[in-house]
């Protein structure tokens, strides 16, 4: 295997596996990539008409109930000011829900000896879902379309591919509420479901299963979500 120099794989691989584990904090080596990229995404000059909120959610393999929680006890409280008058708004108007998870495997369907291929398939590429029967289907198709077009523009690598079947995901409890579409590694029903992906939830979850491939479908399926989401929102610089 080829040796592995992505050091915002590694972060994220660190954050990830740390939140599974629930530590209370999670050690990694200093990086000038890393350092910068904070230094990025917290510039002064960096000016959206939309506000992002970054989720981290937990229980999904139990029944969602990170995400059920959020929305049980947020709903709600979308664009109500808190105190009056201060101009405040603990929880914005939600306008739509992406949700990341398992972003670097995508070596294709087991052998009849349940095996896998060792390097990442050729045709692998960032899966976009939205659900068919969700009340807010329309909106959900229109903005994995949008999410495709980013791909096209911002990916360096991989493409992406839409399809209607979100389903066992952190994005499920948002679906009737507003736009709400999935970006992962596979197909979550069809592909996942059928065992496509032997780390998911495994001890070999780790930094070392995985090659510069795979890291690099993450970076694409980041590539693809920065460049949709800074469009949606409108991010300028000063």
């Amino acid at each position: 295997m080829a040796a592995l120099t992505d050091p915002i794989a590694d972060m994220l691989t660190r954050i990830r596996n740390g939140l599974r584990a629930r530590h209370a904090r999670v050690d990694m080596p200093p990086s000038k990539v890393k350092v910068e990229l904070a230094r990025i995404l917290s510039m002064p000059d960096v000016q959206t008409e939309r506000s992002i909120r970054f989720v981290l959610w937990n229980n999904e393999e139990t029944g969602l109930n990170g995400a059920w929680a959020y929305v049980n006890q947020r709903k709600d409280l979308q664009g109500k000011e808190d105190p009056p008058g201060s101009r405040r708004y603990p929880e914005p108007k939600w306008l739509g829900m992406i949700q990341h998870d398992m972003m670097m495997f995508d070596h294709g369907m087991p052998r009849a000896d349940g095996t896998l291929s060792p390097e990442q398939r050729p045709e692998a590429d960032v899966n976009i879902e939205f659900q068919s029967s969700a009340k807010f289907t329309e909106a959900a198709q229109r903005l994995a379309w949008v999410f495709h077009a980013a791909n096209e523009k911002y990916a360096t690598d991989y493409p992406a591919s839409v399809g209607p079947h979100m389903t066992n995901t952190d994005s499920g409890p948002f679906q009737d509420l507003v736009a709400a579409i999935s970006l992962r590694e596979n197909e979550r029903g069809t592909q996942i479901g059928a065992g496509w992906d032997p780390n998911w939830h495994q001890p070999t979850d780790r930094y070392s299963t995985y090659s510069d491939k795979d890291f690099r479908l993450g970076l694409n399926a980041a590539q693809t979500t920065l460049g949709a989401v800074a469009g949606l929102v409108g991010a300028t610089l000063k």
